[in-house]
């Protein structure tokens, strides 16, 4: 089965961030398989911790999620752990966000996503395009993985 995010992850793969999460009880069926919805607050913790990163302040912005779509490989069970690994292209007219979770044991890949969130003018309402202090600090950041990068494979 093609992975959706997988050319996407052969280009931009280098810049990924990774963050964990632990299935909880509360979000599986009774089967001990996490839900489906389960997964939405996993993805939106890996794209705070990419932000994060890149040294964005979510509370400084207005943003509205305009599309997402997840494809799921195998479920993931009770007491888990989880990996989270999100990558994002600068953004312009919209902020592009790729997901991968994986059973951190053994490494099997559970779930993928892709998000589009665009930014909002708080004043008007209208959709904008990113700011160029956005579009900066993402800059920054794609240009110091891609110094640690190349910096590992010399």
């Amino acid at each position: 089965m093609p992975r959706w995010v997988e050319t996407v992850s052969a280009i931009e793969g280098w810049n990924h961030i990774d963050t964990t999460a632990r299935v909880r009880w509360g979000e599986c069926d009774v089967q001990g398989h996490a839900y489906y919805a389960s997964y939405v607050p996993w993805f939106d913790l890996g794209r705070e911790a990419f932000a994060l990163a890149v040294g964005v302040d979510f509370w400084n912005y207005t943003i509205t999620t305009t599309n997402f779509r997840a494809r799921f490989h195998e479920p993931a069970k009770y007491l888990d752990d989880l990996t989270i690994r999100t990558w994002a292209v600068t953004p312009r007219r919209h902020l592009e966000c790729h997901y991968e979770i994986y059973r951190t044991n053994g490494g099997r890949l559970l779930a993928e996503a892709h998000s589009v969130h665009s930014l909002v003018d708080p004043a008007t309402g209208r959709l904008m395009r990113a700011t160029d202090e956005l579009h900066d600090k993402f800059e920054e950041f794609m240009e110091r993985r891609r110094a640690e990068a190349a910096a590992a494979r010399a």
